[in-house]
């Protein structure tokens, strides 16, 4: 069987460095860091107490009131960020065969909001009021309602699942969607990841197994003019990254999507397309400590 050439035809992004593809882009290559004091809880009592926020965000923008009370924060994000790459892709949706089209969505926690919300609930109130929860609890939680989301939305009906494989979930749902579209599973896919775990369990609980830095240790890196850009939420620079700075830059809310084809797609359904993709390999690593360095023999003569 002749392997099916694969290439990007659209992006979408909503990252603590831009709510779309462009500005994220833009903002990366003028090395602008996402990094700031955590503003979505009162982080004061944890020992980390900066993460990368999106910024700006106002679900109203994208979703009336009431479908926006349906879904997640990372549901929303991962909404967004498809959108965003089925419109750049340029296709006819009308000529195109929707069974041939699919979602593969990289998540590593999921509705953690939602969990904590409902949780939360029925710990305070449940021996007054008994286990009252919202009947949207469990599809606004579980790590797959995105991908069923955006199918949902545009009505595909090709390959529908997600990848969790912790911090290469995402890596996993490009390799697969690839995959599927290399090997005449689908015609095309929308692929990427979302995450919206920035929140008091998930910072404390990352925070419980030292996954992320302590106090202010690594804010303490970045310069003193930067911090001041920090406090102001000005754009700015990362003038001195180190490994503890990377290490909690790494704890963010991202949603970033590709669509992807068959290179042998007729023009009309496909008009443009980004890059081709060539191949594609990931490797997890060990999210709680790092490599041991043996220390160096010290002569005793």
């Amino acid at each position: 069987m002749e392997l099916k050439r694969v290439v990007v035809t659209g992006l979408g992004s909503i990252t603590p460095i831009g709510n779309d593809a462009e500005t994220t882009w833009k903002n990366a290559v003028e090395g602008v860091s996402g990094a700031g004091p955590i503003t979505h809880f009162d982080a004061s009592l944890f020992k980390t107490q900066f993460a990368c926020e999106v910024k700006g965000y106002n679900s109203a923008d994208h979703f009336d009131r009431k479908e926006a009370r349906k879904m997640d924060l990372y549901e929303q994000y991962a909404l967004v960020a498809a959108m965003e790459a089925v419109k750049d892709c340029g296709v006819d949706l009308e000529s195109v065969d929707k069974n041939r089209i699919g979602v593969v969505l990289g998540v590593g926690i999921g509705g953690i909001h939602t969990f904590e919300e409902e949780a939360g609930n029925y710990a305070i109130n449940g021996e007054e009021m008994g286990p009252k929860y919202n009947p949207f609890f469990i599809p606004k939680m579980i790590a797959d309602i995105a991908a069923g989301q955006i199918s949902i939305q545009y009505g595909f009906h090709g390959p529908n699942y997600t990848t969790t494989s912790a911090c290469a979930s995402s890596t996993n749902a490009l390799a697969d969607a690839f995959n599927l579209i290399r090997l005449g599973k689908a015609d095309a896919m929308v692929t990427g990841g979302a995450e919206a775990a920035v929140s008091e369990s998930g910072v404390g609980g990352f925070n419980s197994m030292n996954a992320l830095p302590s106090g202010l240790a690594a804010w303490a890196d970045l310069t003193p003019c930067t911090r001041s850009q920090h406090a102001t939420t000005t754009p700015h620079t990362l003038h001195a990254p180190s490994a503890r700075a990377a290490t909690a830059l790494s704890w963010a809310r991202v949603p970033v999507y590709l669509s992807l084809r068959n290179l042998s797609t007729p023009r009309h359904a496909a008009p443009r397309f980004t890059a081709r993709w060539l191949a594609l390999a990931c490797r997890p690593t060990h999210t709680t400590s790092l490599p041991h360095t043996p220390k160096a023999s010290v002569p005793t003569s």
